[in-house]
């Protein structure tokens, strides 16, 4: 054996280590099968995911990450939906196939539009779209984790429906979500609630915010102070972890993720040149400030969006450290929605930049992957059907 082979063998046995989880009651063990490089790997990983979350949908339309008291349960099956999990999975069939017109999942996501609609319509008053508790996205990412999930799902689908009736619905549903968003919010821009990793529940609400300005209404100071709590996670001296159970990946991906859009307006309005010079420290921060001001652009704004620049920066150099991408060691959900936040704040850096970070994390991603096609956690949020559905996201981000 040659010294090349072997040390794929190593690497390919230090991989299938790192890549353990408990058994499940009907879903085979985690026991990652190392990938050939050659010709007979074009039995498409990425649909073996898809097939595998179409299977684990149920009858009712929805799917469940389970609670985070029985996290040994890893049948889909044998789990209670909720609506976090249900938007989560279907936004990965929409992002996965396509436009709804002709995405060969349509009927599968119009179930679970329809049971997250009859959630949210039959919602309790809690100041939540649940009675559900104890969920493992809402340990770990926070109770108000199905609002910010559903409005993603809810402003997506919107634009490819036509049914006046149907419209109406999600109109209404989506504005629930909003007043519930927007009504637990802290006075430092991050949600209230935050469970386990509180900057993941505060970058998903950012997300969701984002998304529905467009077409509903939105306080815009809401979501300017929700990119600012997730900026001052990011400094000269590094990355402040303390919202993010002391993992400085799940903070680096919530502050990239959260800054690309005004990062991208930013290079949109300052001739690139200054650009250029401003990143390499050849012009300061008060001539770029000037240069977005004599553009008729007020000085807050121009303030935030040159930080807003410098924090993508920061946070994208960050995320290019291998080390950074360990966590705890393996791959818990937390982990998985980091790869997809961050396949979404690169896809808005342009389709080559995207192309090229999402051949280097294919190896990852193909390496963790169960037999069966799902991925699970090791560790926080273990549930497959979470999982499965950020690495589908993650992977279809830019397409």
């Amino acid at each position: 054996m040659n010294t090349m082979s072997l040390a794929v063998l190593v690497i390919a046995s230090s991989l299938a280590m790192l890549f353990t989880s408990p058994a499940s009651k009907t879903i085979e063990p985690i026991t990652p099968i190392p990938h050939e490089t050659d010709e007979t790997d074009d039995v498409l990983w990425d649909d073996q995911a898809v097939n595998w979350l179409l299977e684990a949908q149920s009858p009712n339309g929805g799917w469940g990450a389970g609670s985070h008291s029985y996290q040994n349960i890893t049948d889909p099956h044998a789990v209670q939906t909720d609506p976090a999990t249900t938007a989560f999975a279907a936004m990965a069939l929409l992002k996965s196939g396509g436009p709804l017109s002709s995405n060969p999942y349509q009927e599968e996501i119009k179930k679970a539009l329809d049971r997250i609609l009859k959630d949210i319509d039959a919602r309790p008053d809690n100041g939540r779209i649940t009675s559900l508790t104890g969920t493992q996205p809402q340990v770990k990412l926070g109770i108000h984790i199905d609002a910010s999930m559903a409005l993603q799902f809810l402003t997506d689908i919107r634009e490819q429906i036509n049914d006046p009736i149907q419209e109406k619905k999600i109109d209404a549903a989506a504005e629930v979500c909003i007043q519930l968003i927007q009504g637990s919010q802290n006075a430092d821009g991050g949600w209230a609630g935050g469970g386990w990793a509180p900057v993941l529940q505060s970058a998903m609400a950012n997300n969701a915010l984002e998304q529905a300005q467009g077409r509903y209404n939105v306080d815009e100071k809401a979501i300017e102070n929700s990119r600012q709590y997730q900026a001052d996670n990011i400094s000269a001296d590094g990355v402040r972890s303390e919202d993010a159970a002391g993992v400085p990946l799940y903070a680096a991906a919530s502050a990239q993720r959260a800054t690309s859009a005004e990062a991208r307006e930013f290079e949109m309005n300052v001739p690139s040149a200054k650009v250029a010079a401003y990143s390499t420290g050849k012009i300061k921060k008060d001539e770029i400030i000037t240069a977005l001001e004599e553009k008729g652009m007020d000085r807050d704004k121009a303030e935030r969006l040159a930080t807003a620049y410098d924090v993508n920066v920061s946070s994208t150099k960050t995320l290019q450290s291998d080390d950074i991408w360990n966590g705890f060691g393996n791959n818990g959900g937390e982990e998985y929605l980091s790869y997809m936040m961050t396949s979404e704040a690169i896809a808005q850096e342009g389709k080559d930049k995207w192309l090229k970070w999402r051949q280097s994390i294919e190896p990852k991603f193909k390496q963790s992957q169960n037999p069966n096609g799902s991925w699970s956690g090791q560790h926080c949020i273990t549930s497959p059907v979470f999982c499965t559905a950020a690495i589908i996201q993650a992977w279809n981000a830019g397409l």
